[in-house]
C-alpha cells in the first residue's frame, strides 16, 4: 500500500515541485553531517553505496585522515527525476541523455557540492563506482574545483560472460571517468583495462572488507534470535542472477534451483532446532520481504543489507551459496561449504558463470537429493563429506588467490598509503 502510494504521488507532483523538494532533503542532510575535528587531516568523502563492510573496514584502519560517509540513496535519490529508465539502467550510453536535464543536474550536483565542501573541507572522493548516472555530473564538478574522485572497487569476481559482455556494455555506457582505481586482483585490472582505464589509473591493492576477517569479531547476528547456537548460513541471490540480460529479457530466464534450496533450509530449521539458520539476502534484493514472510521462524531468520555479511562468513559451520563472493571469502577461511549447482540451465550458462564448479576444497552439489543428503549428514553430525587432503586445500588457496589479492589485513593501508602519497 505504501508503495502504491508513493507511485501515486511521484506521477501527480509537478517536476518543478519534486526538484525542491529533494534538493532541499539534500542540502539539510550535507548541513546535517558532523564536521571534521581536525582540520589540520586531508578528508576524504566515501560515497557509500551498499558499501558498508568496505566503509568499516577504512574506518578500523584509518589514523591519517578526516572520513566523512555519505549516504548515497539519501543524498542522490532526487538524480532520478533528471535523467530516463534508459539511462538510470545502463541500457542506453550516458551521453544520450537529454542535455537540458543533464545541465539542471549539474546545478543540482554543483549546489551539493559546494555545500559539501563547506561542511567538510572534502579534499577527496572515494566511491564504489563511477558508473552510476547520479555521480558523472558530481565528479565532474569536483574536478573543476581540484578535488578528484578515486574509486574503490567493490565487485572483484565478475562472471567470464560479464567480464567481457560488462566491460563493453560500461564502456560504451558509462566510461571511466575517475583519477584512479583500486582493485581485488589482476583479473579485476584486466577488466578495467577493456572499459579504457590506463594502467597507470589502476593499482591492485586486494579487497577492503577482508580486513575485517582479521580485526574483527562481532556478535550482531545473535539479536535475531533467542538464543545463542551454532549457525548455518544460505546466502540467497537474485531470480535472475548471473544470466546474461539478453537472456533475461528475451526469455525471462531464472533460476528454479533457488526456490527448493530455500524450502529445504526452512524444513531442516524445523528439524534441527539447536541450529540457528540465516537466509542472507543480496543487499539489493528485490524479495527480501517475500522471503522473510514465507521463511521467517523462531531459529530462521531472512537477513538483508550488507553489513552483516562477514560475522557470517566468520561464525557459521556450514555455508550454502550459488555464484557469490562470500564463496571466495569462506575459502579463504577454510569454511565448509556447499556449491548449489544443479539448476536446468547450468550446462546451457556453464561458460557464463564464476568456474566455483572446479575449485578444491567445497562441495559441489549437483542434485538436490544429494543437496538434501548432504546437509542432513552435516546436521546429524557427520562432517566427513568436508574432509580434504593437504593437495586440494593447495588448490583451494590457489583458487581463492585467482580473485583475492594478498587477504592479509593489510589492504586498507595500502590503499590510505597510495591516497596520502596522491595527496601530497
Amino acid at each position: 500500500m505504501l508503495q502504491r502510494l508513493k507511485t501515486i504521488i511521484s506521477r501527480i507532483v509537478p517536476w518543478t515541485v519534486k526538484r525542491f523538494v529533494y534538493r532541499f532533503l539534500a542540502v539539510r542532510y550535507i548541513t546535517s553531517l558532523k564536521r571534521p575535528s581536525d582540520r589540520t587531516k586531508k578528508t576524504l568523502v566515501i560515497l557509500n553505496h551498499f558499501f558498508d563492510q568496505d566503509v568499516r573496514a577504512l574506518n578500523l584502519s584509518n589514523e591519517r585522515f578526516n572520513l566523512v560517509v555519505i549516504d548515497t540513496v539519501t543524498l542522490f535519490r532526487g538524480a532520478k527525476i533528471f535523467f530516463d529508465r534508459d539511462i538510470r539502467e545502463l541500457h542506453s550510453p550516458y551521453d544520450h541523455a537529454d542535455k537540458k536535464f543533464v545541465a539542471l543536474y549539474r546545478k543540482e550536483c554543483q549546489l551539493y557540492f559546494n555545500h559539501l565542501k563547506e561542511q567538510t573541507g572534502c579534499d577527496l572522493i572515494v566511491t564504489a563506482s563511477d558508473i552510476f548516472y547520479w555521480i558523472r555530473e558530481f565528479i565532474a564538478i569536483a574536478r573543476e574545483q581540484s578535488v578528484e574522485t578515486v574509486v574503490l572497487d567493490k565487485e572483484g569476481t565478475l562472471s567470464p560472460h560479464d567480464f567481457v559482455a560488462e566491460a563493453e556494455r560500461i564502456a560504451k555506457s558509462a566510461p571511466f571517468i575517475s583519477s584512479h582505481i583500486y582493485v581485488w586482483s589482476e583479473r579485476q585490472k584486466e577488466f578495467w583495462t577493456r572499459i579504457g582505464a590506463k594502467k597507470e589509473q589502476i593499482s591492485i591493492i586486494g579487497q577492503p572488507r577482508s580486513d575485517l576477517l582479521h580485526k574483527e569479531r562481532r556478535n550482531e547476528v545473535d539479536r535475531y534470535f533467542p538464543k545463542k547456537q551454532p549457525i548455518i548460513t544460505l546466502f540467497s541471490y537474485m531470480d535472475d542472477a548471473y544470466i546474461p540480460v539478453e537472456l533475461i529479457v528475451a526469455e525471462k530466464l531464472t533460476w528454479e534451483m533457488k526456490k527448493p534450496t530455500h524450502e529445504e533450509i526452512h524444513r531442516l530449521a524445523s528439524l534441527h532446532t539447536e541450529y540457528n539458520f540465516v537466509v542472507k539476502t543480496h543487499p539489493q534484493q528485490p524479495d527480501l520481504q517475500q522471503l522473510q514472510s514465507e521463511y521467517d521462524r523462531e531459529n530462521l531468520k531472512v537477513i538483508g543489507g550488507s553489513a552483516i555479511a562477514n560475522e557470517l562468513l566468520q561464525r557459521s559451520e556450514l555455508i550454502i551459496a550459488f555464484q557469490t563472493t562470500a564463496i571466495i571469502e569462506g575459502m579463504f577461511l577454510g569454511k565448509n561449504i556447499i556449491y548449489t549447482y544443479w539448476d536446468k540451465l547450468i550446462e546451457r550458462l556453464q561458460g557464463d558463470l564464476l568456474p566455483f564448479h572446479e575449485a578444491e576444497g567445497i562441495r559441489i552439489v549437483r542434485s538436490f537429493p544429494e543437496f538434501k543428503s548432504l546437509c542432513s549428514r552435516f546436521l546429524n553430525g557427520d562432517r566427513s563429506d568436508f574432509e580434504f587432503t593437504a593437495k586440494q586445500k593447495a588448490e583451494r588457496d590457489r583458487f581463492v588467490n585467482r580473485y583475492l589479492y594478498k587477504p592479509d589485513g593489510q589492504v586498507c593501508k595500502r590503499f590510505f598509503s597510495h591516497v596520502e602519497k596522491m595527496l601530497a
